[in-house]
């Protein structure tokens, strides 16, 4: 394990909390309520570059749909492991997705107001906003930190923002609006998953141009990357049969692929440091814990606290 990595954040909506668990032992060490039961849950996470604050995006009542949305973040001391407040959104509603940028300011869609924010962590106000034209829900940023990209569940368009001059540069077409998204290590392809179909499109980022698209056993819910690049993780889920997967994917030949079906709709995926492991959030509430070599469940999971468990994060 590497020792920097100390804890293990996830988002819990049944009790509406950021909750820590030990790295290494994987017992809890802090349930922190940032939400409101029915009223507002916590969906995913950004983390302050210092690694001491962890601002959590309280979406609204709902998963997503007919979503009541709510227009605050959760702030969580992760030193104290405490709570330490809510940042207020004003106007802007339905935060969802988030980033830390290279300046250490935090990155957060409002899918209500087709907008993204960036919140100073410090003053904790609204620094700068950019319409995005579109609701978007998701997004992904390269790996040397210059760009950023959005995707919209029910539009056909993944918006492409520059991080620095803080600007829309491109509108990528897709089929169909799209799930999560995913740059590859080298920066050269993204990865987005269909909205409703079992499909994950590879767009090429140089050409701004879907080069392939890769059937899949489920729709697909977030693409992940593995520690060496050498796969591409897909959570999935089958809701007509209510089977969930995580595909496993040859990042080098996309049609090579391996299938773990797991006892429930899985959400976000975290690959452990020693590229041979990877955990799961489940929707029963369970972290299940699979072997990338073997392609099966193995021992080493652990229960997340509660009920839908969305966001997986080493700090």
């Amino acid at each position: 394990m590497d020792d920097e990595k100390k804890y293990i954040l996830t988002t819990v909506k049944e009790n509406v909390s950021l909750t820590i668990f030990d790295a290494a032992t994987r017992e809890s060490r802090a349930i922190v309520p940032v939400g409101e039961s029915g009223i507002a849950k916590p969906h995913e996470i950004a983390v302050t570059s210092d690694e001491c604050l962890a601002f959590v995006s309280l979406y609204g009542d709902r998963d997503y749909g007919n979503n009541t949305p709510d227009n605050r973040l959760g702030v969580v001391n992760l030193e104290t492991m405490t709570f330490d407040g809510h940042v207020d959104l004003g106007l802007y509603r339905g935060p969802h997705a988030m980033m830390t940028d290279p300046m250490g300011k935090i990155w957060v869609t409002v899918e209500h107001n087709c907008c993204v924010v960036i919140v100073d962590p410090f003053s904790r106000e609204i620094e700068h906003t950019i319409w995005l034209e579109v609701p978007c829900h998701f997004l992904a940023a390269a790996p040397d930190g210059s760009t950023v990209w959005f995707s919209a569940k029910e539009y056909p368009v993944i918006v492409e923002v520059d991080i620095s001059s803080r600007r829309i540069v491109s509108r990528i077409p897709v089929p169909v609006g799209a799930q999560a998204i995913r740059v590859a290590p080298d920066g050269g392809i993204l990865y987005v998953g269909d909205f409703h179909r079992p499909l994950l499109h590879l767009v090429d980022l140089a050409t701004r141009e879907i080069v392939q698209t890769v059937g899949l056993t489920g729709v697909p819910g977030w693409p992940f990357n593995s520690h060496d690049g050498t796969k591409v993780i897909v959570t999935t889920y089958d809701e007509a049969k209510e089977l969930g997967y995580v595909e496993l994917l040859n990042s080098s030949d996309m049609t090579d692929a391996s299938v773990v079906e797991v006892p429930a709709e899985p959400f976000h995926a975290l690959p452990e440091p020693d590229n041979r492991h990877l955990l799961v959030a489940l929707a029963s509430g369970e972290i299940t814990r699979i072997d990338l070599k073997t392609a099966t469940i193995v021992e080493g999971g652990f229960p997340a606290g509660g009920r839908m468990p969305e966001m997986l994060l080493y700090v």
